[in-house]
């Protein structure tokens, strides 16, 4: 009888072992999102040139990749500051990652460009994990989302002056696949409610069996 009573709940236990592993499974990868490195985050470990900073929530960051010796770049310093000025606080940032071959370099084109929006020095600027626009050339530019998806990437003087003029649309999109995110994770949040109700019932047959089983052996 002994022996019956071991092998029963062994197989009771291979059973909530299979139901309880994919909701772990789950939970280790939920738990792995959350950890997930944000643009926000990324921009908390830079340092900048002069006294301008990016709004740390923004919907979009339109990361720029320039430098004092492309003429092109050079020639862009005009109107990304219009672009700047246009976009500041409504839901989108401008920020250069500055490829100069150092801060001293980059804080002088700074100052004589008069440039109103963020620079990050050249020493920090590879801790913003963003991929190159466009071919990888000078001037570039990415746009993307807090999470880091990117939503365009481009290069060359024209496409660069291009998607600044497109920012409210690219605005628009980042906020609609905010609320697409947003609703996937109710619907994950739901699931996984359901799973915890699934594994309090199946405790709940288990604690019924091992009473059962106990009742048997006592007979």
């Amino acid at each position: 009888m002994m022996k019956k009573l071991l092998m029963m709940l062994g197989a009771l236990a291979m059973v909530a072992g299979l139901v309880y592993a994919p909701a772990m499974a789950q939970d280790e990868t939920e738990a792995t999102a959350e950890k997930a490195v944000t643009i926000p985050d990324m921009l908390n470990e830079v340092e900048y040139i002069g006294k301008v900073k990016p709004k740390k929530k923004a919907s979009v960051y339109f990361f720029l990749r320039s430098h004092s010796k492309c003429g092109f770049c050079v020639v862009l310093t005009g109107s990304n500051n219009a672009a700047y000025k246009e976009m500041k606080g409504k839901g989108a940032e401008l920020i250069m990652l500055n490829c100069d071959p150092n801060t001293e370099a980059a804080t002088a084109w700074v100052e004589k460009a008069d440039m109103k929006f963020p620079v990050i020095t050249p020493e920090t600027a590879g801790k913003v994990q963003v991929p190159a626009g466009g071919s990888g050339g000078t001037p570039n530019i990415v746009a993307v989302t807090s999470d880091g998806t990117v939503l365009e990437s481009v290069s060359g003087k024209s496409k660069c002056e291009d998607i600044l003029t497109r920012w409210k649309e690219l605005v628009k999109e980042a906020k609609k696949a905010e609320r697409e995110k947003r609703k996937e994770a109710e619907a994950k949040k739901g699931k996984k409610k359901k799973s915890k109700k699934s594994k309090k019932s199946v405790d709940s047959d288990t604690a019924a069996n091992d009473n059962g089983a106990g009742a048997d052996l006592a007979l």
